[in-house]
């Protein structure tokens, strides 16, 4: 004898749209739909590249070319190997260099301080003359002859 077959579960409807007959669904089901539209929108927006924003600057006018600027002057500061401060060939003292960076920080023009340290001066003597350039408000500072230690270590 071979048993009914029985459903797990009750023949009502299972929710609000879906009838307890075995009607076919005639709303198409828009979830999945949505997701795709959705996903192929970002990755429409990602893929296009964002707006350039301009802004309108009003840039100064060329100066005639009769109007020569004179350049600013520059001091040479040299470290010798010995420790030796040279002031534009000149040997001087810590205490001679810190007055001549004060008087050469009130010029105007401020100058521009050309610092050219030896390759065997010591780093101590070297970082020491540049605090004391820094110390003065100089802020026109270059270095000088940096080719020099182009091969620097490279026996």
């Amino acid at each position: 004898m071979v048993a009914a077959f029985r459903r797990p579960y009750p023949a009502y409807r299972v929710n609000a749209y879906q009838a307890a007959a075995a009607n076919p669904m005639s709303e198409m089901n828009t979830t999945p739909l949505i997701d795709v539209l959705l996903v192929l929108l970002i990755m429409i927006i990602m893929s296009v590249p964002l707006a350039q924003h301009q802004l309108d600057v009003d840039l100064p006018q060329p100066t005639p070319t009769d109007t020569v600027i004179p350049p600013a002057p520059q001091i040479s500061v040299v470290i010798q190997p010995q420790g030796t401060v040279l002031w534009d060939g000149e040997a001087v003292t810590r205490s001679e260099l810190q007055s001549r960076l004060a008087s050469a920080a009130a010029m105007n023009p401020e100058p521009v301080i050309r610092f050219r340290p030896d390759p065997q001066a010591s780093y101590d003597d070297a970082v020491q003359v540049i605090a004391l350039i820094g110390d003065a408000g100089l802020d026109k500072f270059a270095f000088d002859g940096n080719e020099q230690f182009r091969t620097f270590g490279k026996d």
